[in-house]
């Protein structure tokens, strides 16, 4: 059993294992993780909404598009969509896609959530995934922790401005 580490804004929370270490990001609203063996990693990307009238899960569909249509395009890769899951509850939208190039031993797993103004977006990447259940199981426990922050319950409260500066505790 691995302990892990909660990474957290004002808006959502994750947990990821604790021998992962935060990298160096490209992006100020970007994110990443890294295994401390290089095999695995994290891109969490954070951003403003601005379209209140449109559904999360609507939201959501658009972010899943780009990033499949992203997959595909990916040259000597053959990417199969093992599973897709979404649900909407409580005003917080979720959705995912479990992405498989087994020739190339390549795993993504997209997970989105949303809840306006706010949504995040969590890549998990295995690089060297020779067993798909291995992987589904070692990501099982991050996938389920992706959630609203505990502290952001209160659904009248008006974000005005979506922070990246992760917690890690």
């Amino acid at each position: 059993m691995s302990a892990y580490n909660t990474v957290s804004t004002d808006n959502w929370q994750i947990n990821l294992p604790e021998d992962w270490s935060q990298q160096r990001s490209d992006a100020p609203n970007k994110l990443y993780f890294e295994a401390k063996d290089g095999t695995k990693a994290a891109y969490i990307t954070v951003f403003a909404l601005t379209d209140s009238k449109s559904s999360g899960l609507a939201i959501l569909a658009g972010w899943r598009e780009k990033e499949i249509n992203g997959l595909y395009g990916m040259p000597d890769y053959q990417w199969e969509i093992v599973e897709e899951w979404q649900h909407d509850e409580t005003g917080v939208a979720t959705s995912g896609s479990d992405c498989f190039a087994s020739a190339r031993c390549y795993r993504i797993v997209c997970l989105r959530m949303t809840r306006f103004p706010w949504l995040v977006r969590v890549s998990l990447h295995d690089y060297e995934c020779r067993d798909y259940v291995l992987s589904k199981n070692y990501f099982q426990t991050i996938v389920e922790s992706l959630s609203p922050a505990t502290n952001s319950g209160d659904t009248q409260k008006v974000v005005t401005r979506v922070s990246v500066t992760p917690r890690i505790t």
